[in-house]
C-alpha cells in the first residue's frame, strides 16, 4: 500500500511539474506608445560622447526609450560594487514611478531570501509586454543558484504571475530574435 501511495504522489509531481508552464512575454501584450515621450529628470547626455546617457550619478545607462509595458523607461544603474538599483519612468509623462521597482535593490548589503541566502537581482522586459521577469542570482555554491518570479504589471502595479520558482530560464534563448529582452 505505502509503495502505490509512493508511486502515485511521484506520478502526480511530475505531472503537476510539466503542467507549469512560465508565462511569456508574448500572454501579456500591449500596444507599444509611438508618440512624443518625455525624459526623465534624472537623465542627461554625455557632452564628450553624444550617444552616451548619464543618470545624475554620472554613470552611463541605457537610452530613454521605451522598454516595458508600452510606455516606460525601466532603467538599471550601478551604485558601486555589487549594487545596483532600477528606476521606471512613464515617458508620456515624464513622472518617475521607482516605488514599483524599489523591491529589486540591491545596495551595500545584498539582499536576502526568507532562507537567508545573498542574491542579485536582474529585471527583464519588453517594449510591447507588461510582463517582467526578475531572476535573483543566488550567492551560493548550490548547483540551484538562481530563482525567478513573474510579474504582471497592472493598474500602476507590479502583481505576482507565479510564485518564485528555483530555476531561471535563460533569457537570451528565451527572447525572441528580433525582440530582445531589456
Amino acid at each position: 500500500m505505502k509503495r502505490l501511495i509512493l508511486i502515485f504522489a511521484v506520478s502526480f509531481a511530475v505531472l503537476a511539474s510539466s503542467a507549469f508552464s512560465q508565462p511569456t512575454f508574448e500572454n501579456y501584450p500591449v500596444q507599444k506608445y509611438g508618440g512624443q515621450t518625455r525624459l526623465p529628470k534624472w537623465i542627461y547626455r554625455d557632452k564628450e560622447y553624444p550617444d552616451m546617457w548619464r543618470d545624475k550619478s554620472g554613470k552611463a545607462t541605457q537610452d530613454p526609450e521605451i522598454n516595458f509595458a508600452g510606455r516606460y523607461f525601466l532603467a538599471s544603474h550601478s551604485c558601486g560594487t555589487q549594487c545596483k538599483y532600477y528606476t521606471l519612468t512613464d515617458l508620456l509623462t515624464g513622472r518617475d514611478l521607482n516605488h514599483i521597482v524599489d523591491p529589486f535593490v540591491a545596495a551595500e548589503f545584498l539582499p536576502r531570501t526568507r532562507d537567508g541566502i545573498e542574491y542579485r537581482p536582474s529585471l527583464y522586459s519588453r517594449p510591447d509586454s507588461k510582463l517582467l521577469i526578475a531572476q535573483f542570482e543566488l550567492e551560493t555554491e548550490k548547483p540551484e543558484n538562481c530563482r525567478e518570479r513573474t510579474y504582471g504589471f497592472e493598474n500602476g502595479k507590479l502583481e505576482p504571475v507565479t510564485p518564485t520558482i528555483r530555476t531561471c530560464r535563460k533569457i537570451a534563448e528565451y527572447c525572441a530574435p528580433g525582440k530582445e529582452c531589456l
